[in-house]
């Protein structure tokens, strides 16, 4: 297995993060790991995605993880309409099949992605068509639903604690920012996600992003679609055995049938 460095510029943002590519020089699918929004410091001893990489690697795929701006090794500050830019400037660099992407064939490519990280995957596969398939764990089918205009200013208050939002000045204008969330609507581009086959997962124990959210996404898409409920499962799917198995034997089906 080999590990590259992936650096890439999102609208004058650097984005920073890893392409792993199995032994060989076939040309590889790739699946692109969307992270979603940090509700706290990184847990110590946690795997991280270098582990869930190394599982779609072993199944003979490439996988690339990355830092969202505002996050991680990232810079910029988080916003959910940067996060849709900074995934289709990923997309964009994997369609080119060069530099960290050498190898990687740019006809089979697949998403995975994490409560926020899932939202925008949605949006971004729905706009650019082509992909092989998305994968979804917790994610909500509208973010307003979950962070209304009232409690913008206790989000924000958060995310400058958490991190993901270091400047001061930034955001210029709250009703700005929450504008692009409203725009950023997975429940409004998912119908459009035809004919890329979309499995949702999410755990009927989830406290952050009820379990109704998911079953809203898959009565709104159109087929292929597979709605996977993971019984007691929390939102930190990530952690959860059951649903990253799923997840990622499907992604593989996808890419490798």
């Amino acid at each position: 297995m080999d590990a590259r460095d992936m650096v890439i510029d999102s609208g004058g943002i650097t984005l920073r993060g890893k392409v792993e590519v199995p032994s060989g020089d076939e040309a590889w699918p790739l699946a692109v790991l969307c992270h979603g929004i940090p509700s706290g410091p990184p847990v110590e001893g946690d795997p991280g995605y270098p582990a869930l990489a190394g599982m779609l690697v072993r199944r003979g795929l490439a996988a690339c993880y990355f830092n969202f701006r505002g996050t991680g090794i990232s810079g910029g500050d988080f916003s959910l309409a940067g996060w849709v830019t900074d995934l289709e400037a990923v997309l964009s660099e994997a369609a080119e099949a060069r530099g960290p992407f050498g190898g990687c064939d740019p006809g089979k490519v697949a998403l995975m992605g994490f409560s926020g990280g899932g939202a925008v995957s949605i949006v971004c596969a729905a706009r650019r068509g082509g992909l092989r398939g998305v994968a979804t764990l917790s994610a909500p089918s509208d973010l307003p639903r979950l962070i209304p205009r009232e409690g913008l200013g206790m989000f924000i208050s958060h995310a400058r604690r958490t991190g993901i939002i270091r400047d001061a000045g930034f955001p210029p204008s709250e009703d700005d920012f929450y504008r692009e969330m409203v725009e950023i609507s997975p429940i409004a581009e998912v119908a459009r996600l035809y004919p890329t086959p979309l499995l949702l997962v999410h755990g009927d124990g989830d406290d952050m992003v009820p379990v109704g959210e998911a079953k809203r996404l898959y009565d709104t898409a159109q087929e292929p679609k597979e709605l996977y409920i993971v019984n007691g499962g929390g939102h930190k799917l990530r952690h959860n055995p059951e649903a990253v198995g799923k997840a990622v034997s499907w992604i593989a089906d996808r890419l490798r049938p």
